[in-house]
């Protein structure tokens, strides 16, 4: 058969349209219903099909369903009705729903030109139709985008939690994605890790807490590559080596990285993992969960900068302790505190021994690197509810909440042992030593306000310093000067 550019499909026994029983009319090819699959081109060269229906608009449902399957999803099937009368060629009414194709009104003995022109029109109408319906489908999309995206920035604009900003963006991003879980590591780039900070969905919540290097697992790449990472398949590309951020058994599910960007920082990284095993994500879909984050990454970002510049205002650049403003603030608070519940607060003052050896035999930038590690020691070494400061220079204080003298000796003398044992800079090749003299003041035992615990504590402070140092010595509760508990020669 000779190749055909447009289809007809005649009724069984009914008039060839172009005066014809059959053959081939310029680009036209005819056959008939009873004939399928006979006489129907390579899909590859069809440009459309016209198929013949009854005056009720009716065909054989079998043929049209088959018709469709040779001739492809891709190509246009067009019905039309045979006419009696001389040869004409007449323009269909609209028809009712915009959706429908119209039904042309042809009879026998049709000029192929004008059929071929008509043809075209329906064509043009048809895909005309098609990008209709893609520009409609793109606006509501993009519809929906601007409307996810105002809703995050007004949801995130006035939060300064980072939990609560990433969990505001996901509740509103997940309407477009089939997204079974996801989690959000935030990223910090003094220490170089990436830890997860808010997790969602199912069977993640345990890895909350997880910290990876910053070029580590699937959040490593995307944060190192500052772009989204797509993997097809967790079981192939995405085991345990490969993503230890995630749980095992996640199967072979599709995963998406996206970085957070923020004045050019990575803040953070979400990783979303498809609902599907045989799910799929797409560049778009990486794009547009970029996009909608992205008021969320600048919130991040936002919160993260005044939590710093708070930390900044309240902790010592040297050892990162706490300083002497939120000293002053903290034992102030704790003191009213201790006075509305009628409970007990201590304060331990601390002076390191002969540290201005340290600063003479080595340098000022290893006696620095001494505070460093001895800010660390004392840290180490009291509760998780202690308060630790750097009071300044060599000095250093202790608030113990709800802790009377008895157990304030107890950690004083604690702190003592660990400065004393520990040999300090050696992981830099030297060997520093050094002993502390420490005062210890309570409320109400020894003063009534915050000032009065300072002033007290430091005096038995310099009491373990004219005994020879190296000592524990508490305030006396009705002496003006304190007495020393314990020195250590």
């Amino acid at each position: 058969m000779r190749v055909a550019s447009i289809l007809v499909v005649l009724a069984a026994g009914g008039r060839a349209l172009f005066g014809r029983r059959g053959g081939r009319e310029g680009p036209f090819a005819q056959t008939r219903w009873s004939t399928l699959p006979a006489g129907v081109p390579d899909p590859g060269v069809l440009r459309a099909v016209l198929y013949q229906v009854d005056d009720a608009g009716r065909c054989p449902e079998a043929g049209l369903q088959q018709l469709r399957r040779l001739a492809g999803a891709a190509i246009p099937l067009l019905p039309f009705r045979l006419e009696r009368g001389r040869s004409r060629l007449r323009t269909p009414a609209p028809a009712r729903e915009p959706a429908e194709m119209e039904t042309l009104e042809l009879t026998p003995g049709i000029d192929p030109a004008a059929l071929l022109a008509l043809v075209d029109r329906d064509l043009r109408v048809i895909e005309l139709r098609q990008r209709l319906r893609r520009t409609t489908a793109e606006a509501r999309d993009r519809e929906a985008t601007l409307i996810a995206l105002a809703a995050i920035v007004r949801a995130t604009g006035g939060d300064l939690e980072p939990p609560r900003v990433i969990d505001l963006a996901m509740d509103r991003a997940r309407g477009f994605f089939k997204i079974r879980a996801w989690l959000f590591l935030q990223a910090d780039a003094e220490r170089g890790t990436l830890t997860v900070e808010r997790t969602g969905g199912e069977g993640v919540a345990s890895m909350k807490g997880r910290a990876l290097k910053l070029d580590e697992g699937l959040a490593g790449r995307a944060a190192l590559a500052r772009q989204p990472v797509i993997v097809d398949d967790l079981s192939i590309e995405g085991g345990p080596s490969g993503a230890p951020e995630l749980p095992p058994g996640l199967g072979a599910r599709p995963a998406l990285a996206v970085p957070l960007l923020s004045r050019g920082r990575v803040v953070g990284v979400v990783e979303a993992i498809h609902q599907r095993p045989h799910g799929r994500f797409r560049i778009e879909d990486a794009r547009l969960l970029s996009l909608l984050l992205e008021p969320a990454a600048v919130a991040i970002d936002n919160a993260l900068l005044l939590r710093r510049s708070e930390e900044l205002s309240v902790t010592d650049d040297l050892t990162k302790l706490y300083n002497s403003r939120y000293l002053n603030a903290t034992l102030r608070r704790e003191v009213e505190r201790s006075k509305r519940y009628r409970t007990p607060v201590s304060l331990i003052f601390l002076d390191l021994d002969g540290f201005k050896g340290v600063n003479d035999q080595h340098g000022h930038l290893w006696g620095s690197r001494t505070l460093v590690e001895v800010g660390r020691a004392i840290h180490s070494t009291v509760r998780e509810i202690d308060v630790v400061a750097r009071f300044g220079g060599d000095e250093f204080t202790v608030i113990l909440p709800q802790t009377g003298p008895e157990g304030a000796q107890t950690i004083a003398e604690r702190i003592r042992q660990r400065i004393a044992d520990t040999v300090f800079l050696e992981a830099h090749g030297l060997r520093v030593r050094i002993t502390a003299s420490i005062g210890i003041a309570s409320f109400p035992d020894h003063g009534r306000t915050k000032d009065d615990l300072i002033a007290r504590a430091d005096q038995a402070m310099y009491v373990v310093k004219s005994r020879g140092k190296n000592g524990v010595a508490l305030a006396p509760t009705d002496a003006p000067w304190p007495a020393v508990v314990a020195t250590v020669r």
